[in-house]
């Protein structure tokens, strides 16, 4: 998954193109829908990331470090990757003007024009509570995190996402991380259940199945493990919201 995402981001191809290179290179020769798949999940991956800054990083601390942030995408990439921008802006505009801003800023968009601006321009919780008098860096981040999950509850109203969201409880590690156990909520209600993934030998397990996931295609479940399996290596998340369409994946 990784693989295809450089060669994507780094090619200047087409979609079509680096789909059919990746298939012959890697064995998907009969199978480029598989190699069109990984390459959704890959770009979808980068995405998510950039904006639910609620993870923590393997060793429980919280990072400001995105190595998945892509700034040539537009807007509506960078927020949920691929859903009716009209949707996601309706949604935002429903947000107070101190909601809105703090998205803006934290994120280095603008919502009205499209732009993403490098990370660099990102306002720090400092900056923003120095801008926003009367607040402490913790207490802007703590207004930021709840603006992000208002705004999801919005986009899970209308429909146009479902979220799975993870905690990790349990991790086994060597000289890397061979496995961990995560908890995931579908839809933000219900209850939780687990997963099981051993990265040594790429596996995973559903060990029971959460609130409203999907029977059939286990939709919510997949989900998860396919973005914990597609993160790098060297950075396993503690916690994260996971927006993705059904849609798109119902077929998995």
């Amino acid at each position: 998954m990784r693989q295809i995402g450089a060669i994507y981001n780094n090619s200047g191809k087409r979609r079509a193109e680096i789909v059919s290179a990746f298939a012959a290179q890697s064995g998907y020769k009969d199978d480029s829908v598989s190699a069109d798949e990984l390459l959704t999940i890959a770009q979808r991956n980068r995405s998510i990331v950039s904006l639910y800054r609620t993870e923590q990083d393997e060793d429980g601390e919280e990072t400001g470090e995105d190595v998945t942030r892509d700034d040539s995408w537009n807007y509506a990439e960078i927020l949920w990757n691929g859903i009716q921008a009209k949707t996601v802006t309706a949604a935002f505009e429903q947000l107070s003007y101190k909601e809105q801003w703090y998205l803006e800023k934290r994120n280095a968009i603008c919502m009205t024009c499209g732009r993403v601006s490098p990370l660099s321009t990102q306002s720090t919780f400092e900056d923003l509570a120095v801008d926003f008098e009367g607040t402490t860096a913790s207490g802007a981040e703590r207004f930021y995190r709840r603006t992000l999950d208002k705004l999801r509850r919005k986009l899970l109203e209308s429909g146009v996402i479902h979220t799975v969201t993870l905690k990790q409880t349990e991790r086994r590690k060597k000289e890397k991380i061979a496995a961990a156990v995560y908890l995931y909520q579908a839809d933000n209600d219900g209850e939780w259940d687990k997963l099981r993934l051993d990265f040594e030998n790429g596996m995973a397990e559903i060990v029971k199945l959460a609130d409203w996931d999907t029977v059939k295609s286990n939709i919510f479940a997949k989900t998860a493990i396919r973005f914990v399996q597609g993160l790098p290596e060297t950075r396993l998340l503690k916690s994260v919201v996971v927006p993705f369409e059904m849609e798109r994946l119902d077929l998995i």
